[in-house]
């Protein structure tokens, strides 16, 4: 899950990896407990992917 959420740092082109690059990496790697709990609660798995990455260009120009 680390390596995943620090692909999704660079992918965004961060130094740093916060709660939403882990987040991110969660939703790459498709499958496990976290995965299904989200799913059963009916999460949009796209809406997520983009408003965690809309809050992390958020925090990188502020």
């Amino acid at each position: 899950m680390l390596e995943l959420s620090l692909r999704e740092a660079l992918r965004l082109k961060h130094k740093f990896i916060a709660p939403e690059h882990i987040m991110l990496g969660v939703i790459r790697e498709g499958e496990g407990l976290a995965m299904r709990i989200l799913a059963e609660h009916g999460v949009d798995f796209e809406h997520l992917r983009t408003e965690l990455t809309r809050s992390l260009e958020a925090r990188a120009v502020g």
